[in-house]
């Protein structure tokens, strides 16, 4: 069975959103302050932070199982190689803009929304190194030959299984659950902790689909 890992968060520009922090903070508490009288919101601000980030947001650990052969007159070979497999999820912002954060009822008050990205495949780890194998070979069939043979196979095959594998549908939710909950901790981080936070995502952020739905009309 899966096992799923949390990761906080990984910033591709982390010494700039560090920077960034240190220097907009009495601004980010000037903002949070804002949203909660005003309803307003700083747009542009979080947008500007969020984008500079890749989040790698969960981990899952999980085997990928092949298995190659033949049957024929000489008898049956089968081979199978079992291979420790990483799959990391996680969403990139660098297209968020301030169209993609608004302001909106979450519950008896208002909240921060913001809208990204849904969580997909970042990178595949595949652990060959710690691979099991299995061989059985009857009739005429040698294990050191057609055994091996058809071994090498399932190894070639292994890597590709691993990218193609697809998430169970209640891991799916799991990924999603995650990636929203580190998502707001980190716009927590810019706009204040008091601050109510909601996560929406999307296949393709506004913006963008907007603009290819006006060069499909062009």
């Amino acid at each position: 069975m899966p096992r799923l890992i949390p990761i906080l968060f990984i910033l591709l520009a982390a010494g700039v959103f560090a920077a960034f922090l240190h220097s907009q903070d009495a601004r980010a508490r000037s903002d949070a302050l804002t949203l909660s009288e005003t309803n307003t919101v700083p747009a542009a601000h979080v947008a500007a932070a969020l984008s500079t980030m890749k989040l790698v947001t969960v981990e899952i650990d999980t085997t990928v199982n092949v298995q190659r052969g033949d049957d024929n007159w000489r008898g049956t070979v089968t081979a199978q190689v079992s291979v420790p497999v990483r799959l990391h999820f996680g969403t990139d912002l660098a297209g968020l803009q301030a169209a993609h954060i608004g302001v909106g009822p979450l519950g008896p008050t208002h909240g921060l929304v913001v809208t990204v990205p849904k969580p997909t495949r970042l990178a595949t780890d595949v652990f060959s190194e710690h691979e099991t194998t299995a061989i059985e070979a009857g009739g005429l069939r040698l294990r050191s030959r057609a055994g091996e043979y058809y071994l090498g196979i399932a190894r070639r095959d292994a890597a590709e299984a691993a990218r193609n594998m697809v998430l169970a549908p209640d891991d799916a939710i799991e990924v999603e659950r995650r990636t929203a909950r580190q998502v707001e901790t980190v716009v927590r981080t810019i706009v204040g902790r008091d601050v109510p936070v909601a996560v929406r995502f999307t296949d393709v952020l506004p913006s963008t689909s907007a603009a290819a739905t006006e060069k499909d009309d062009r």
